[in-house]
């Protein structure tokens, strides 16, 4: 199910909305659902925030079937941004110890069984999966 997002975070709990609709017809379990919502909404987040005066909205498309989810994230007229490039970012140090950025896409590269990113004629594509089991 494919659908445009305005480019604001307000747009987050429509967002949500959108995904929970797709879950419930494809029988999705509560494991799949939290990371898959992890990944859109920092994925989301970050093309609102990279991008804050680009006017087009972002498309969504997410299927749902047989307890695996699969989505692709288009964003429109932007640089290349690869979100599959491993991020420096130490775990082990407190959280006063760390340097900001990098922790949401380390945490999405780690909880979605897979992450493909690519970029053409300044189109940005994100595709993510996760399945139970």
């Amino acid at each position: 199910m494919q659908k445009k997002f305005t480019r604001s975070l307000d747009a987050l709990s429509q967002i949500y909305e959108f995904a929970e609709g797709v879950f419930a017809s494809g029988n999705v379990e509560d494991a799949v659902r939290f990371p898959v919502q992890l990944a859109l909404e920092e994925l989301y987040v970050n093309m609102v925030e990279y991008y804050p005066d680009n006017d087009n909205e972002i498309l969504l498309d997410v299927a749902a079937a047989d307890g695996k989810v699969s989505v692709t994230m288009t964003d429109f007229d932007v640089d290349p941004f690869d979100v599959t490039a491993p991020r420096k970012v130490d775990t082990d140090l407190p959280l006063d110890g760390r340097v900001p950025g990098g922790l949401g896409l380390h945490l999405v590269q780690q909880m979605v069984d897979n992450l493909e990113y690519e970029y053409n004629d300044r189109q940005s594509t994100i595709r993510f999966t996760k399945e139970s089991g």
